[in-house]
């Protein structure tokens, strides 16, 4: 099997990543044409990644590139979109495509604006209600989300939502009083698995992880019952021991795509493996894709020929289009796509092409105010943290917070979705100009029960939700001066949001399933600590601490980090921060942190953003037991066990310092 093996691209897909201006994003084709169409029907347009934004003439405005699948080439857009939806102080956040806002109104929204054929004069913001944890699940974190039709906007539309473990929850946004069903998979192969919609039996489908099960809800009957389907391989080729070995090694991922037009399904299995380490980053190769054609009685057949069609994989919704219906694309092939490369796999065994996106000017507009730092002369819109990929920002005038969707490339540019909070309130003795982190207990602040959490510089904390119909902010006054300069985080596995003290020897917490304005404390015992020479006590005696709180959904475990830093160089009269150490502590129920070196498999991410863990095996290339810090002045790679670490500059007009957690962007369109 010549395909096998085959190092076509360098991806990342599903890795942490760094809010930059470059994004991408495999859409399938939109209806109504507009200038960068090549297709032979006059209502679509082709399929096409969304490649990048750049500055342009305008000021508070940047365009998008296009690369159509079609031509294989970057088309630039007339498609304007908010500038600032790009920089660390226009975006609050982002999360399956849709990028948070908060502007002057104090409003936090969701934005289409990235979508090349949306319109960029009237840009969509649709919220959904707020998420409902069912329990012993979580609704923090997202493997994909899924429609049964082309938008949100239409009458029967159903959104599904599949967060990572049991959890899989519906909705139809365009009623009236849209409200959430939500349903725990008992088997545990669909944890990780990502949901799609079959348009021919009008049932939303999982691929259980091995691809071995197939689990579907049926719209036209209770959808809360599952019907569960084994498969069998059949044709199975015959492969060398060193390609096994080389399989065996690699991270799989399952993709169903349907073909409406010859009424087929398949299963893609996706085999990537680091393959080189670039500026210290290390990136993953596609190692192998196999290709199944599913059949009634649950025979997953293996083959090399899809005929005339075209499956495309990327971080949006894997789709399948007939090649002669866009003159120029080739058929029988899976096209696949990611931040760092492109690839194009032909199943009968030709040799595959690849490509590394290369720096190109983008045309796609979206506000200077995001993008560029120091764009305000009044420094009017700012951007005060991230959690789960949205960015919130806060516009100083009205104290209005914001989240938006403008730096999903997929979403609108005229249409980008902005959700708004309620005015801020500021309690006696406080104030709500300076914002520590934005912490949020689901995904999405469109979930029916998503709590969004602001930490204030000083002693107020405030909570809100979002989605309620007339939400509102409950503020509370932390006692003790030991949280002023904390942040705050949410536990998926307790429902809490939490705060480490200054130092790290006190915990507060806040239960969303009780009285949430009553906090209950923690004080840590700290053991195990290591003996330390003189010139290093000394270093971390003259350092600036911070603390954070950090979770593993995968293995049950909280952690306190410990950053030392302190002032590395002076540029331009601005004193640049480093870090020049870090200890890491493992939480128990009994408030013991114990000192480590070692977490295991995992890597832990801390940026502006809420930290986050996950699993390095689950992302082939990601060293494990490693921190990676990033901030507006700093990049850091440090291995826990005392290793030399990497650390580069991190300042430039177009950085935003967040760290987002895996993730799927998928087309809502």
């Amino acid at each position: 099997m010549s395909l096998l093996l085959s190092r076509i691209s360098r991806l990342r897909l599903g890795k942490p990543l760094f809010v930059t201006r470059s994004s991408l994003l495999l859409l399938p084709p939109p209806p109504l044409s507009n200038a960068f169409s090549s297709s032979s029907s006059p209502l679509q347009t082709p399929p096409c990644s969304i490649f990048r934004g750049d500055p342009c003439e305008e000021a508070d405005l940047i365009k998008l590139s296009i690369w159509d699948a079609t031509q294989t080439r970057v088309i630039k857009l007339d498609k304007k979109v908010p500038f600032e939806l790009i920089t660390d102080r226009g975006t609050i956040g982002a999360s399956n495509g849709w990028v948070a806002t908060l502007k002057d109104d104090g409003i936090l929204r969701l934005q289409d604006d990235f979508i090349p054929a949306a319109s960029d004069t009237d840009p969509k913001r649709i919220p959904l209600p707020p998420l409902v944890t069912l329990p012993r699940c979580q609704t923090r974190i997202v493997t994909n989300v899924s429609m049964s039709t082309s938008s949100p906007e239409d009458e029967d539309c159903v959104v599904a939502v599949k967060f990572l473990g049991p959890q899989l929850s519906f909705c139809r946004p365009a009623q009236s009083n849209p409200e959430w069903t939500n349903i725990r998979i008992e088997s545990p192969d669909f944890d990780s698995s990502r949901v799609m919609f079959s348009k021919m039996d009008h049932m939303f489908r999982m691929a259980g992880s091995g691809g071995h099960l197939i689990g579907s809800w049926d719209l036209c009957r209770n959808i809360t019952k599952a019907r569960l389907r084994k498969l069998r391989y059949t044709n199975l080729p015959e492969l060398s021991k060193y390609t096994r070995d080389s399989l065996t090694s690699c991270s799989t991922s399952e993709h169903l795509v349907e073909s409406i037009t010859t009424g087929e399904t398949f299963l893609v299995k996706w085999y990537k493996k680091a393959a080189q380490v670039f500026d210290g980053i290390t990136k993953m190769g596609t190692e192998a894709i196999m290709v199944f054609k599913l059949g009634k009685p649950g025979n997953a057949v293996y083959t090399e020929d899809i005929g005339d069609l075209v499956i495309f994989l990327s971080r949006s919704e894997p789709f399948c289009v007939p090649a002669s219906s866009f003159p120029g694309m080739r058929s029988n092939f899976v096209r696949y796509s990611d931040f760092e490369e492109f690839g194009f796999i032909n199943l009968a065994g030709e040799p595959c092409l690849r490509a590394a996106y290369c720096d190109t000017e983008s045309e796609k507009m979206v506000p200077l105010e995001l993008v560029y730092p120091r764009h305000h002369s009044d420094d009017a819109l700012r951007t005060i943290g991230a959690s789960h990929g949205w960015i919130a920002t806060l516009r100083m005038d009205d104290g209005i917070l914001r989240l938006q969707d403008d730096l999903n490339p997929a979403a609108s540019e005229t249409d980008p979705k902005r959700i708004p909070l309620p005015p801020l309130v500021t309690l006696p003795f406080c104030q709500t100009n300076i914002v520590t982190n934005v912490s949020m207990s689901t995904s999405s602040p469109e979930d029916e029960d998503c709590v969004v959490a602001v930490k204030f510089l000083g002693p107020q904390l405030s909570f809100c939700r979002p989605a309620q119909s007339n939400p509102e902010w409950t503020n509370i006054r932390t006692d003790g001066s030991c949280f002023h300069y904390s942040r705050v985080m949410f536990s998926k596995r307790d429902d809490m949001f939490r705060i480490p003290g200054s130092g790290g020897h006190l915990i507060g917490s806040w239960d969303l399933c009780k009285d949430i304005t009553q906090p209950t404390f923690q004080s840590l015992k700290f053991q195990n600590i290591p003996e330390l020479t003189k010139a290093k006590r000394e270093l971390m005696d003259s350092c600036c601490t911070t603390e954070h709180l950090v979770e593993s959904t995968t293995t049950a475990e909280t952690f306190l980090v410990k950053l030392f830093r302190k002032t590395g160089e002076i540029i331009d009269g601005v004193a640049r921060m480093k870090t020049h150490e870090l200890m890491v502590f493992k939480l128990d129920e009994e408030g013991n942190a114990v000192y480590t070196e070692d977490i295991g498999d995992l890597c832990i991410f801390i940026s502006r953003s809420e930290p986050f863990c996950v699993p390095a095996s689950s992302f082939p290339g990601m060293y494990s037991n490693f921190v990676n810090i990033v901030d507006s002045e700093e990049i850091a790679f440090i291995h826990i066990d005392g290793k030399p670490y990497m650390s580069s500059s991190s300042a430039g007009e177009f950085f935003s310092p967040y760290h987002i957690p895996p993730q799927d962007i998928i087309d809502k369109y």
